[in-house]
């Protein structure tokens, strides 16, 4: 484990272990016999993951270490590990993000794969699917008081130039998502027809990126000049129920709902205690804690919104339907030719 990634994942060992009961000295990790360790790489944020974890810990008393980074640091640290694999599981990946890579991840069915709304089952996916996350701006209106913002065309306005939070597609699956959903709306269904729009939104943002996605929506709250960020619902749903000063925006012209993942890595030697979590985290007890405590939309059948949600019913969004296999064929690319437009306009400023 590097150097970055060590005392993060020691962090949340530490966390994990003192909310499960566990007395062990405040400055050691506590002894766990390493056939019963889960190495869990993770981009979810730790409102997702201490919650969880901890209960999956405290009903298999299974230890689980986790290394939290992006979704595409992640993905390019188990290519490199694939030869001698560290971790054992992927915990969250966008289907666009992660799928051109699938030959890092072991083939398994869930048990809970009938339980599942059709779209999220393995028939259709050829994976195991944990949450449903729509691509949305979320909004300070104490910072803006012009029209109200209702899509992506109202990004463009001069007196929000320089103020829109955007993550990095090759880092990030909410800015990935955002790009797609972007290219898919704004081209009318064509992705190459999207492409005017992106350079103009690029020139909206001096091809200024924020390196991390927590930083993305955290910078519309505090008082920086961000007014708008780029995000997935879950965080814009968790500052409007907080009471926090932002209105989250379902764009109008269209937009992307990612599917996300739990994934086996090809080589681990934990394949027992690897299915024992993704059948807990799309089990009934995880997908309710999911729809009623963390602003996410679950993906069973019997698990429909709930009513403490403040996520509106998925029919009511203007849902753009994407070709799969294209966005995900065309990641790298997309994502090289975005990165060129951000520098011919970071570098004109």
């Amino acid at each position: 484990m590097n150097s970055r990634a060590f005392p993060i994942a020691l962090v949340i060992i530490i966390a994990l272990a003192i909310i499960a009961g566990c007395s062990q000295d405040e400055n050691t990790e506590p002894p766990k016999p390493p056939a019963d360790r889960l190495v869990v790489y993770s981009p979810h944020p730790l409102s997702i993951l201490k919650p969880l974890l901890t209960q999956f810990e405290g009903e298999t008393n299974i230890a689980v270490e986790v290394v939290r980074g992006g979704s595409g640091e992640l993905m390019d640290r188990l290519e490199a590990e694939k030869d001698a694999p560290v971790c054992d599981v992927l915990f969250g990946g966008m289907l666009s993000t992660v799928s051109d890579r699938n030959y890092l991840f072991e083939e398994y069915v869930c048990q809970n794969d009938e339980a599942m709304q059709p779209d999220f089952r393995h028939a259709a996916t050829g994976v195991t699917l944990f949450s449903d996350l729509p691509a949305v701006l979320m909004v300070n209106p104490d910072k803006y008081q012009g029209p109200p913002i209702k899509g992506y065309e109202d990004l463009l306005r001069p007196e929000l130039k320089g103020h829109i939070a955007m993550g990095d597609p090759g880092k990030s699956s909410a800015a990935y998502a955002h790009l797609v959903s972007m290219l898919y709306a704004m081209g009318k269904g064509n992705p190459e027809a999207g492409w005017d729009y992106v350079e103009a939104f690029c020139a909206q943002i001096k091809g200024t990126l924020i390196s991390s996605s927590t930083e993305v929506y955290k910078s519309v709250i505090n008082t920086g000049p961000m007014i708008v960020s780029l995000t997935f619902e879950e965080a814009a749903a968790k500052y409007v129920s907080e009471g926090s000063p932002v209105n989250l925006i379902y764009p109008r012209e269209g937009l992307v709902s990612d599917q996300d993942g739990i994934f086996i890595i090809k080589g681990t030697q934990k394949h027992e205690q690897a299915q024992k979590l993704l059948n807990f985290l799309t089990g009934p007890g995880a997908q309710r804690q999911l729809s009623e405590q963390l602003y996410r939309r679950p993906v069973r059948l019997d698990l429909p919104i709930s009513p403490l949600s403040p996520l509106p019913p998925k029919e009511k969004l203007p849902l753009i339907r994407q070709d799969n296999s294209l966005v995900s064929a065309s990641r790298q690319t997309w994502i090289e030719r975005f990165h060129a437009l951000c520098k011919k306009y970071h570098t004109e400023e």
